[in-house]
């Protein structure tokens, strides 16, 4: 295989990562819109940056490595982002 025919089938993996990244979010935002709605009803403040340390925490650890706590929370930070704003609208 020459390296253009490679580059071609990795990207082809991307490609079909990307849509699996996309359908997880989805349902992470779905979760996070029903975890909007409880907190709506009980007064209950939507940020929680306990939880979000946390977060990053478990995932660091779980990842043994594999990427920089860093790296991780900037992944995360818009995927917090996009889910404080989805539960306000509820």
């Amino acid at each position: 295989m020459n390296p253009q025919e490679k580059i071609n089938l990795l990207r082809n993996k991307i490609d079909d990562l990307d849509i699996q990244l996309l359908e997880f979010l989805v349902q992470r935002f779905s979760l996070s819109i029903e975890i909007g709605e409880i907190k709506a009803s009980k007064g209950i403040d939507i940020r929680d940056s306990n939880r979000e340390k946390e977060i990053i925490e478990r995932l660091t650890n779980k990842l043994d490595g594999k990427l920089d706590k860093d790296d991780i929370a900037s992944i995360f930070d818009p995927i917090y982002k996009i889910s404080k704003r989805l539960q306000k609208n509820k």
